[in-house]
Formats: structure tokens, sequence, C-alpha cells
């Protein structure tokens, strides 16, 4: 037993001996890299779920923040999908914005918004211009790792969701954000997306619906506390929405590897995730003013779930956990009623009273949706 411990032991010093060599001789990576070549093979974690809680109780005594970066998805130059008019870039930084205000209202959150509907911060857009040669090394260095290891066996990947391939300009942004994020004390990073599919007819609604959120390979070094957070939105969001019903999705929490966003090649440390809060052709993404009032009520949602995680349930002093309640209804509803924040605020009302969705139906069939209908 002694000599089995000794020869472990001597196998790893030896390897780290030679990594430190490696690094020593690469003009690439540096010895900050090597704790993430550890991680990948031993799964050390980059962050944890308790480092994560620990950083929030110290906020709590007035210590610092809970540092969140919040990506809003596409830009005016790739803007997404698109669905009669209404482009998913504009969406997202619509939630981006509105979530930002409410976290920066909250003493224990710093929120870091990346765009605004003015545009990329100008510090995101110095950094995209002015750190381009880092960046590429930065990323060629994690994929000759991720690489190696895959081929000595100590990585596994596995077939997952097929994704859209990132433009080349979009894919070198990610990255960079996934830089500044491990450059920058970030602790969260939130992307936001609207979701679709592949093959669905450009003017016709799909057949798809509900939310996922997606977080890194189980075997990325910031998976387990990303997985954590991810299961707290999914809790909150699973209280007023389906979880999507696309096959590969239908889990809710979908892990992933090779969404850059969140850490493609292991080039992210803080927790990753990705939202997509539902497919961009759904009903109450239709009508502006239900579509407004729904994105104001996902970013809400979003600190919900954020709390959740926490721990921290002050929002249960609230009345209504929602920002569609309450709602003074100074009209009769009925089938002319159409679509409207009104009939949205009425469908949350019965779906906290357990009245909706109506028997024999779900969240599916008969979602939040602001549309007076059968259901």
């Amino acid at each position: 037993m002694k000599r089995a411990f000794f020869l472990l032991g001597f196998s790893l010093c030896g390897s780290a001996i030679v990594i430190a060599l490696g690094v020593m001789r690469s003009p690439i990576l540096s010895f900050a890299d090597v704790g993430n070549m550890f991680a990948s093979v031993f799964f050390v974690d980059s962050i944890t779920t308790q480092e994560l809680k620990e950083r929030y109780s110290g906020a709590l005594q007035g210590n610092g923040r809970v540092r969140v970066l919040i990506v809003p998805g596409h830009d005016d130059e790739a803007w997404g999908t698109e669905f009669r008019g209404v482009r998913e870039a504009d969406m997202t930084v619509m939630v981006g914005e509105e979530l930002s205000r409410i976290l920066s209202a909250d003493p224990t959150y710093e929120p870091i918004l990346v765009r605004t509907r003015q545009g990329y911060a100008k510090e995101f857009q110095d950094y995209f211009e002015k750190e381009g040669s880092s960046i590429a090394e930065f990323v060629k260095g994690k994929k000759e790792v991720m690489r190696d290891l895959i081929r000595a066996g100590s990585v596994h990947m596995t077939e997952g969701v097929i994704h859209n391939s990132a433009p080349t300009l979009v894919a070198t942004r990610l990255y960079a954000l996934n830089k500044w994020a491990n450059e920058n004390n970030v602790d969260i990073v939130l992307h936001i997306h609207f979701n679709d599919y592949p093959g669905r007819p450009s003017h016709r609604a799909g057949r798809y619906n509900g939310f996922s959120i997606y977080v890194p390979d189980p075997q990325f070094s910031n998976a387990r506390a990303s997985i954590d957070v991810a299961e707290s939105l999914f809790e909150q969001f699973s209280k007023f929405y389906a979880e999507s019903n696309l096959p590969v999705e239908d889990s809710g929490v979908v892990e992933d590897h090779e969404l850059i966003a969140i850490g493609s090649y292991n080039t992210l440390d803080p927790v990753g995730i990705l939202i997509e809060y539902g497919y961009i052709y759904e009903q109450r993404f239709l009508d502006t003013a239900v579509r407004n009032a729904e994105l104001r009520e996902l970013s809400f949602q979003t600190y919900l779930g954020l709390n959740r995680f926490f721990g921290s349930f002050t929002e249960t002093f609230r009345k209504y956990p929602t920002t569609l309640l309450p709602h003074r209804f100074d009209e009769a509803l009925s089938q002319s009623s159409g679509t409207s924040p009104e009939v949205l605020s009425l469908q949350t009302a019965l779906t906290l009273s357990g009245a909706y969705p109506p028997a024999g139906e779900d969240l599916h069939s008969c979602p939040r949706s602001g549309s007076y209908g059968s259901c």
C-alpha cells in the first residue's frame, strides 16, 4: 500500500514537473494556465458554490459585492434570430438593461452590463479593439491544452445540442468576454438569449416553446457551481414557464461543451450560464405591450432565481413574486379582449392561485401568453 501511494505521488509530481517545463518553453502558455490544465484532468473547481455563497454573505456585511456580468446576446451586426420584424438582439438588451437596473438597486450585487441599446460599453469596445492579439493567444493556448487532454483520453466530449456556428467576430468577442471575466474577478456570467431551431420557415411560428438554461460540460472547471446556480434559476422559472419541449433541451438545464459563452475549451473561470428565455415566435412576444411586460418579468424572475441560489428570500415580503401583480382591473375581460398585458396579469393571478393552466392542460398547451383564448 505504501509503495502504491509512493508511486502515485511520484507520478503526480512528475506530471507537474513536465507541465511546468512545458509552460516555461511555451510561447503561448503561462503559469496561470497550469491550474486550468490540472482542473481539466482532476476536475478542480475554478469557482465553488461555497465560495459564491461566502462572497454573498460578505456582501450582506458590506464587504464587496457579487459581480454579475450581464451579456445581452447578439448585437446590431449579428442580431440572432428574428420573427415578424422583432429581433433577438433588441429583446436581449431590454432584459439586460432591466436586470442590471434591478441588481443595481440591491447592495449585494454589482451588475456589469456589456451592451445597452446605445451599443457596447466603452470598456468592452476598447478591450475588443486593443486586446486582439492577447485574446487570440489566450484562445489558441486553451484549445491546444484541451485537444491534448482529449487525445490523451483525460477529457471526453459527448454529442449534445447542435448549434449554429458563430461568425468569427462574434466568437472572438465571446472569448474576449471570457478572458475579461477571468481577469476582473467576475463571479457569475449571465448570457441572455431567445431561442429558435434550424429549419423553421421564417414566416411561420414553430412547434416548440419554453425556456432552457445551458451550463458548462461537467468536466469543465466552472461546471459544478454553474449547475447549482442554474438549478435555482430553473426552479424559479418553473413557477410560471414550461421548460423547452425541444427533445434535446427538455431536461431544462442542459450541459454543453461547445458554447463559447459558458466556457468552451475551459476558457471561463466564473459561473457561466446561458438562458434561452423562450422561443422568439411565442405568443407572449408578438404583441408589443405584452412583450415589454414579459421582458420586465423575465428580468425580475432571473433576479429571484439568483436570490434563491443564495438563500435570500427578501422578496417574500412582497405580496406577489412577480412584476405583473398587483393589478387593478378596470374593465371586464372577455374573448374579445384579445392580447393585452391585462390578460397576462389575469393569467398570472390564476397561476399563483393554482387555477391556471386549466385541468388537463399544462404550460406548453396553455402558456401565460397575454392572449384571451380557450385556455
